[in-house]
């Protein structure tokens, strides 16, 4: 698999000219992940931005007694890590391979000199930054005020927002998602979460043909009701 033509996918660096896309290519080391595994957490971690050039990864936190809240799922030309001078993720964050995955890795060195020549890449950042914020705190309000039904369509409206493709009123989430994923997202248990994927089936609110589906209509119309 071609780096150089991965690195141009990465919605971050889509309007870099290639002689710098080469630059990052030279500095940065493409390696394969395999799935399940976790790629840095609060006992290991890593001062480093990474490139997600082809996979899926899921970001984590525990509580006290072991429990998983799945902060976020990245898919293709996202960006994550920290460094000293910019976190994409913060000290207590786990993130993990849900599929077979490349990464690039940049170390802190490398990436504040790139900076440093290239401040159109912080603005980019300071963006990613900005919407991922505001997708945490909605869907923390959501969680905190929503019922478990209404905590569900929400995530899945807006991973089709974040990953699909829409077609008529359905639009589909472009990614491996398991329903104990979904649980561990809105803070519920698998039999539960499963249970109400089941109703939202028959409601015609989600289906699943090749990929998952979601009603975007009716869904909307479901949330503005809380």
């Amino acid at each position: 698999m071609d780096k150089l033509f991965l690195l141009s996918q990465i919605s971050l660096l889509d309007e870099l000219p290639m002689e710098e896309l080469q630059i990052i290519d030279e500095m940065s080391e493409m390696k394969p992940v395999k799935k399940g595994t976790i790629i840095f957490s609060p006992e290991q971690p890593i001062e480093a931005l990474f490139l997600l050039k082809k996979g899926q990864v899921r970001l984590f936190k525990t509580n006290q007694n072991g429990k998983q809240f799945t902060l976020d799922i990245l898919v293709d030309g996202n960006i994550f890590g920290e460094t000293s001078s910019l976190a994409l993720t913060d000290d207590d964050t786990y993130a993990e391979a849900m599929t077979e995955t490349y990464l690039c890795m940049i170390s802190k060195a490398e990436f504040e000199t790139f900076i440093e020549k290239n401040p159109k890449i912080a603005i980019k950042l300071i963006n990613i930054l900005s919407t991922r914020l505001k997708d945490l705190y909605s869907l923390s309000e959501k969680i905190a005020l929503g019922d478990v039904k209404y905590r569900i369509i929400y995530l899945l409206l807006k991973l089709s927002e974040k990953t699909g493709r829409r077609k008529n009123e359905w639009q589909t989430i472009e990614m491996k998602l398991t329903h104990q994923d979904v649980a561990n997202m809105v803070g519920s248990s698998r039999e539960t979460t499963s249970a109400i994927m089941s109703q939202l089936k028959k409601e015609g609110i989600i289906k699943k043909t090749l990929r998952l589906s979601i009603h975007v209509e009716r869904s909307n119309q479901l949330l503005s009701e809380l």
